[in-house]
């Protein structure tokens, strides 16, 4: 028993610096994303796809493992929270446009942040604000629908609103920050793939066990939803068999 405190103790401080080095991993995933009616000149596209920095910073090594830039760049929500310094946000901010053309959904954390100043930085840095409407991308001759819903728990969301300005035909990918969206969806509404965030695919799992859903690909009847687990943390810097990611999405004509 003399041995067991130290033991447990030794064993806990382990475990906590763990849990801090795999908040702080950059894992850039890759995904082919087939679809079907997908316009040849879009054929190999790709999105970096980053949700839930909070108080994060964007690494360098992060994005030294990008092959190429981008065509397009997608911020999902959380970009910032309460209590996170401006200039840290307009630093990652800055980063992520070098990138590329860069747009952006709403996550709950940046209205309980200063939404206004936040959306005038956005603003300051060309970013595309997808608040609740659907941004048509066309390449010779070939059209997407890149639409963009607010954070279905604010209340500030609006499907019918986001999905209306779509072109007819094209291929929709939706981003909501959400993934709870998914109550709402059904195969008439034609999206060909949902991409969010926002649940760290549960930040710290015991067992297996987690609050939140995890992370993944997962097929439904409405067509599939790939769940980030997300670049930052909230609370507590930690996360336990929740490794978190940015998504480096690939558009494939199926």
């Amino acid at each position: 028993m003399a041995f067991f405190w130290p033991f447990f103790f030794s064993a806990a401080c382990c475990l906590l610096v763990y849990m801090f080095l795999e908040a702080r991993m950059n894992r850039l995933l890759r995904i082919n994303l087939a679809i079907d009616n997908l316009p040849e000149a879009f054929d190999g596209s790709t999105i970096f796809f980053i949700s839930d920095i909070h108080r994060r910073r964007v690494s360098g090594r992060l994005l030294g493992q990008l092959d190429r830039r981008p065509d397009i760049v997608v911020i999902g929500g959380d970009l910032t929270e309460k209590g996170v310094p401006m200039a840290r946000v307009r630093d990652n901010v800055a980063s992520l446009v070098s990138l590329g053309p860069t747009l952006f959904v709403w996550g709950n954390h940046d209205w309980e942040a200063d939404a206004g100043q936040l959306r005038h930085l956005l603003s300051e840095y060309d970013v595309t604000i997808l608040d609740n409407e659907t941004r048509i991308v066309r390449r010779k001759g070939g059209t997407i629908n890149f639409s963009g819903i607010d954070d279905v728990t604010t209340e500030r969301d609006n499907l019918d609103q986001a999905l209306a300005g779509r072109e007819a035909g094209a291929p929709t990918l939706l981003f909501s920050h959400n993934p709870e969206v998914q109550k709402k969806l059904d195969a008439r509404m034609d999206i060909a793939y949902v991409i969010s965030g926002h649940t760290h695919s549960g930040q710290i799992n015991l067992f297996g066990f987690t609050l939140m859903e995890k992370g993944g690909v997962k097929v439904h009847p409405f067509g599939t939803i790939i769940i980030s687990n997300g670049y930052g943390t909230t609370k507590l810097p930690l996360r336990l068999a929740a490794k978190p990611d940015a998504l480096l999405l690939t558009l494939r004509k199926k």
